[in-house]
């Protein structure tokens, strides 16, 4: 059943300039570019130095450790910026309320992390068994820094927030030259990196509440947490199964093939995942102001952001897919040919992966978390399924291709949900009107990057 036709607003929220969420937009994707573009540096540093079997222990255990990070948050990041943005807590009150909850679980988690450590990785070389530790201690510096970035986040500061995030970014790449390639602690090294990017958005977070004359200081307050957990666990759940279905299919490489294969994977998903990236920046900048807004606007403005990430989605795909075979020649060398086939895989698999993300995020921005959870669980259960089958077929490829199908299986359930809530599937196909929006954007963008001629 569709409903009637939906009117095109401009890229804005009510109340806001068109311009406050466009900047915010382009500085997340900004963000995230510059993310992936330093993540390719640590990933070309640590695959020459370390070599596919030592790469892949090193992306293993990175990703658990910001796995059992996100969990450890609750979704109490994402509950304060609703509640704040719906005027049912203060600042001062979401922060410290969720500090409590989020140290305790960040315990918990580096507990996690090292009885994975135990079970999967090589933990008799003293190098590893040094990295878990590090690892773990980078679960509690991450679940902890995230929260204080999430209530930054909240009070709409979203260019800040991006800007720390480039510094942490760039922290993390530079902490990857000097351990792994300069000093030669290979696998700790890589880790010992990331600790130390976690840190220093842990301290500017920090930095920016007080300022702002905040307290981090953990206080439960009566009547906070319930609510609020009983929001974010389900949104974090559903973040979970999210970054699960974006990354998850590496441990089961790891496993289910080799420790090379894993590597070799690992550097096809650095690559992969650039086209979601887009995606993941409109959603991002419009999630605290759609917390506020009314459900058409809301929905108007969902169906527009989705037609032009999967236009720009496509563009990057199509560009980095003709040059990925130089890239990685002049890159990495022959020793990793084999990321080729996987790497254009998921370029494709990530633009369908970006929509379904801003589609379920958007309703989560309503307070309703639900589609988020069913969406990425089918996600996440269709890859298991197809990864079962196909890595051991076909290693890294196979992997590549369980994304690719699962995308599609969480997509078009997004799109049975809001066909029910009154948008039909046709008014998410991108339009030349969307084109041109694009162009004037991006003249406007030209216009003010050009030198005044005094």
């Amino acid at each position: 059943m569709s409903g009637p036709p939906m009117a095109e607003p401009p890229i804005a929220a009510p109340n806001a300039p068109r311009s406050t969420l466009l900047q915010g937009s382009l500085m997340r994707f900004a963000s995230d570019g510059s993310g992936v573009l330093l993540g390719l540096v640590s990933t070309i540093v640590t695959a020459r130095v370390l070599g596919p079997a030592g790469r892949g222990t090193l992306a293993a255990l990175t990703f658990v450790t910001l796995l059992v990070a996100q969990c450890s948050t609750l979704g109490l990041g994402d509950a304060a910026v609703v509640r704040i943005g719906q005027a049912k807590a203060s600042v001062q009150e979401a922060l410290s309320s969720s500090l409590v909850a989020v140290i305790l679980a960040s315990l918990a988690g580096a507990v996690v992390v090292f009885l994975y450590a135990v079970a999967q990785l090589p933990v008799d070389d003293p190098g590893i068994r040094a990295a878990v530790a590090v690892g773990c201690a980078t679960v509690v510096v991450t679940a902890v820094g995230q929260l204080l970035l999430f209530v930054v986040y909240a009070t709409q500061r979203v260019v800040a927030v991006s800007v720390l995030t480039m510094v942490m970014s760039t922290t993390a790449a530079a902490g990857i030259v000097v351990f792994v390639a300069v000093l030669d602690l290979d696998v700790f090294g890589g880790v010992l990196a990331g600790l130390v990017a976690a840190s220093v958005g842990f301290g500017a977070a920090a930095t920016m509440l007080c300022r702002a004359r905040l307290r981090p200081r953990p206080r439960a307050a009566e009547g906070y947490l319930r609510p609020a957990l009983h929001y974010g666990v389900r949104t974090q759940l559903a973040n979970v199964l999210a970054y699960s279905s974006a990354r998850l299919d590496l441990l089961f490489v790891y496993a289910l093939a080799s420790e090379a294969e894993a590597g070799i994977y690992s550097v096809a998903l650095t690559l992969g995942t650039i086209t979601g990236f887009v995606a993941v920046g409109l959603s991002f900048a419009s999630f605290p102001r759609m917390a506020a807004m009314g459900d058409r606007e809301a929905l108007a403005l969902t169906a527009q952001m989705t037609r032009i990430a999967v236009i720009l989605g496509l563009a990057l795909a199509t560009i980095l897919a003709l040059g990925l075979s130089t890239l990685i020649a002049v890159l990495l060398g022959d020793d990793w040919n084999d990321v080729l086939a996987p790497g254009i895989v998921l370029l494709a698999a990530n633009v369908l992966w970006g929509a379904q993300w801003l589609l379920s995020r958007a309703l989560a921005s309503r307070g309703d978390p639900g589609l988020l959870v069913r969406s990425f669980s089918l996600n996440l259960a269709v890859m298991v399924a197809a990864d079962a089958i196909l890595i051991p077929a076909a290693g890294a490829v196979g992997a590549a291709a369980g994304a690719l199908v699962a995308a599609v299986a969480g997509l078009a359930l997004c799109l049975r949900t809001y066909h029910r809530r009154g948008l039909a599937p046709a008014a998410l196909v991108p339009r030349r009107a969307d084109v041109r929006t694009l162009r004037r954007i991006a003249g406007r963008l030209a216009a003010r990057l050009r030198p005044r001629s005094r």
